[in-house]
């Protein structure tokens, strides 16, 4: 492609094709960090790297973050090594390595990895608020997976669970 062209696509991809003609000093947090991102595509990365791309934004701005990341992922094969601390962030994964001291205590998919609520817990990390409830849940009595990580398959597994012949 030629830079201009280059250039162009980034800029659509990452959605600030419309901030074009503004300063990034006139821009929002959000804003920002995907210019930014828009900038480092522009190099035609195989592989990007992104450590805390939704701090200091607001839910609805971490969303809209994520399901970019997850656009040039999927649309344009970007390889994308994320580094969070949000829970729901890293449950969007198709694979999480949970880390402490510099050394590896779980790789999976994300259901495999934060079914391990108390290996994560006892490394200072959380889990989803999704698998938080479900284990609270199991902690009382109750029967139920773990591994539900979006609020659509916790409502599933919680229905399941009341409807069934327990």
């Amino acid at each position: 492609m030629e830079d201009e062209k280059i250039i162009d696509w980034a800029m659509q991809a990452t959605g600030v094709w419309p901030l074009r003609d503004k300063s990034i000093n006139e821009c929002s947090g959000g804003e920002s960090q995907r210019v930014w991102i828009a900038t480092v595509l522009t190099q035609q990365p195989e592989i990007l790297f992104l450590d805390e791309p939704t701090t200091y934004l607001d839910i609805a701005h971490q969303m809209e973050m994520m399901r970019l990341i997850k656009r040039l992922n999927r649309e344009s094969g970007i390889t994308v090594v994320l580094i969070t601390h949000h829970m729901r962030e890293a449950a969007l994964a198709q694979r999480v390595i949970a880390m402490s001291d510099g050394g590896i205590i779980a790789d999976g998919t994300p259901k495999e990895v934060f079914r391990q609520v108390e290996l994560l817990r006892s490394v200072g990390l959380n889990v989803p608020e999704t698998t938080q409830l479900l284990y609270s849940l199991e902690q009382d009595g109750f029967r139920l997976p773990l591994d539900a990580l979006s609020v659509e398959e916790c409502a599933e597994a919680l229905y399941a669970f009341l409807t069934s012949d327990r």
